[in-house]
Formats: C-alpha cells, sequence, structure tokens
C-alpha cells in the first residue's frame, strides 16, 4: 500500500505479525520474480514496490480490494478521529465471505454526522471500487440501543468485526 517506502525486514515482519525468519524465503522470491526490490544497507536489508515492475498497478489495486481497503478507510476518517469513538467493518468482508459485489458495512459510533464524513467515503468508495455503507449512531444512542437489546445491533456486535478505529476491548466494555 506504499510502494515508496522501503522496509527494513524487522520492521516489515513486525507490521505483519510474523517473524523475520518466516518471511525471508517469499521476500527473495517476490525479488527474483521482479515484484520487490532489495536494498543492502551495511548489515541491514531493506525491500520495497520495485517501481518498475509492470504488475505494480494492478497489485496495488488487488491489495486496496481485498485487504487494503482497512487502509484506505482509516486514511479517510482520520480527520475525523477525535470525533470518533469507534469505528469498524461488518457484515460479510469482516467474515472473509465477500464476494465482488459486496459492500462495505461500516459501523461509526461518536460524534460526527453522516453530511460531515459523505465526502470522503465517495472518495473512499471510488478507490475501493465498492460502495461504502456507513451507519452511524452517538455514543449516548448506541449505549441506549444496546441497552434496550436492539436486535440488529446486538447481531453486529455478536459478528466479526475489523476495527478501523478504536479499540475492541472498549467497544466490549461500553457495549457489555
Amino acid at each position: 500500500m506504499h510502494p515508496d517506502r522501503w522496509w527494513y525486514l524487522s520492521d516489515l515482519a513486525r507490521h505483519l505479525g510474523l517473524r523475520p525468519s518466516s518471511l525471508q524465503r517469499e521476500l527473495s522470491s517476490l525479488v527474483n520474480a521482479g515484484i520487490l526490490s532489495r536494498r543492502r544497507d551495511g548489515n541491514r536489508v531493506y525491500f520495497r514496490a520495485d517501481p518498475d515492475c509492470p504488475l505494480l498497478t494492478e497489485l496495488q489495486s488487488i491489495m486496496t480490494k481485498t485487504v487494503g481497503f482497512a487502509e484506505v478507510l482509516r486514511e479517510s476518517l482520520e480527520p475525523f478521529e477525535k470525533r470518533i469513538d469507534w469505528a469498524f467493518v461488518y457484515g460479510s468482508i469482516a467474515r472473509s465471505e465477500e464476494l465482488s459485489s459486496s459492500d462495505v458495512d461500516l459501523m461509526i459510533i461518536g460524534s460526527v454526522g453522516l453530511a460531515d464524513i459523505a465526502r470522503v467515503l465517495r472518495d473512499a468508495e471510488r478507490c475501493l471500487l465498492r460502495p461504502v455503507n456507513p451507519t452511524l449512531y452517538s455514543r449516548r444512542e448506541f449505549a441506549k440501543k444496546v441497552g434496550s437489546g436492539h436486535h440488529f445491533l446486538k447481531s453486529v456486535l455478536d459478528g466479526e468485526k475489523l476495527f478501523i478505529l478504536g479499540q475492541a476491548d472498549e467497544l466490549a466494555k461500553t457495549s457489555g
């Protein structure tokens, strides 16, 4: 998602939640295939997307439409971060059951309104080539509905979630 960034092997492994030793063979294969560039600086080895790779644009598009959509949404919502307690994706994408026609179900809890975020979500839709369907609640409204056993919110909270902003454990404490 950041083709201009050089990643030190340990930093990349930490970012991906893997051990450096488990990445080395795959990184070598990607360098040999011309997808990644490699450079050495002393005893450190760095990797980045090879800007001359003829498949780079297509690979970026695939990443954005699959695993990279969380990054696109996070960057889109970043200007509103102080006004959003939690933002997470639920539904088929969170369950890893999406189809090419699936939309992005996005729950936002905080003090931001639809008029505030409509433009940035339209930009995200253009990037993701998928509709983004936001459901917004104020923190107070959310707590009230959860407290009254609101069926829709109960099913969302019981299901898989992919957090964009906020922490899952904090939401769990708040929603019981």
